[in-house]
């Protein structure tokens, strides 16, 4: 990988994705409002945690299509963790579950960092949340 594009933060990242044209500065904008408005407070998730959304945690997550075309699915992932198992270097996996349809459940894994902060967070199929719940340690579920 290129040595200036590993130095460089998740805003700048995203800037120069808009300059490529691969999002669009109208994409960036509602993810932005909605971490003004209610993600940069933190979002509790179903076991009482606090999970702490930086804005250079938006940014790094919304280069996901699956994201910044709904921001809103960032705080939906959260809200329907349903599973928090161990991961690697003191972070633990989270695996949600909701919906935005009448019967239709969408799925998500989130790494949270030991600070309670997000690294990651993807939209993934339920073949992979099935993989994912035989890893590590089951630390808690609903």
């Amino acid at each position: 990988m290129d040595a200036s594009k590993e130095a460089e933060s998740p805003k700048e990242r995203i800037e120069r994705l808009i300059r490529e044209g691969k999002i669009t500065r109208e994409a960036v904008g509602p993810a932005e409002k909605l971490w003004e408005e209610r993600l940069q407070y933190g979002v509790i998730i179903p076991n009482g945690e606090r999970i702490t959304i930086r804005l250079d945690d938006l940014y790094h997550v919304i280069v996901d299509h699956r994201i910044w075309r709904k921001p809103q699915r960032i705080e939906q992932m959260l809200l329907g963790i349903f599973e928090i198992r161990t991961g690697r270097e003191g972070r633990r996996i989270a695996l949600s579950r909701w919906g935005e349809q009448v019967d239709v459940s969408l799925y998500g894994s989130i790494v949270l960092e030991s600070d309670s902060g997000i690294r990651s967070l993807h939209v993934v199929d339920d073949k992979r949340i099935r993989r994912e719940m035989k890893k590590g340690v089951l630390l808690w579920n609903r």
